[in-house]
């Protein structure tokens, strides 16, 4: 019992830790291919809108209880100015498989050339809410509740 006792502390610990200094968003000017058309795309090219970028894994069940969350979010803003953009560094017939089981119409799959741990990301899902000139507004880890944040999108779309 003490030993249970001992493991359920330091990993309740590390989780802790990790959400007190969580990744940096390192990778704003890496180019990324859009699944749908292979264009290239960077997050800095979406300077200009409120975004939220999930770093993300297609295995990934928070990455999978987040997705529809996102989508009704982007659903009720129905705003031109707010993007969500997830990415991962799996092929893209396993993102495509992932894209089917939700609904993600309001959702931009990107791919990343680099293994997202190059970037810090060792964490899924890993989403950052950036404002209009891509400054990192919030981090969150492991999954959230993004609907608790509308009102503050909405006041990050009116700066």
């Amino acid at each position: 019992m003490a030993v249970f006792i001992v493991v359920l502390a330091a990993w309740m610990g590390k989780s802790f830790i990790r959400n007190l200094f969580p990744p940096k968003m390192k990778f704003a000017a890496a180019e990324l291919a859009i699944i749908d058309n292979n264009q290239p795309i960077t997050i800095n090219s979406l300077k200009g809108n409120v975004v939220i970028v999930c770093c993300y894994q297609t295995w990934c069940i928070d990455c999978a209880r987040e997705t529809p969350v996102l989508n009704q979010l982007a659903t009720g803003l129905n705003a031109d100015k707010f993007k969500i953009i997830y990415i991962s560094d799996e092929d893209a017939g396993k993102v495509n498989l992932f894209r089917q089981r939700f609904s993600s119409d309001k959702i931009l799959f990107t791919k990343s050339a680099n293994r997202l741990q190059d970037f810090g990301i060792n964490v899924y899902p890993t989403t950052f809410l950036l404002n209009k000139k891509g400054e990192v507004v919030k981090t969150k880890l492991e999954g959230y509740d993004w609907l608790k944040e509308t009102e503050t999108i909405k006041k990050l779309m009116q700066d």
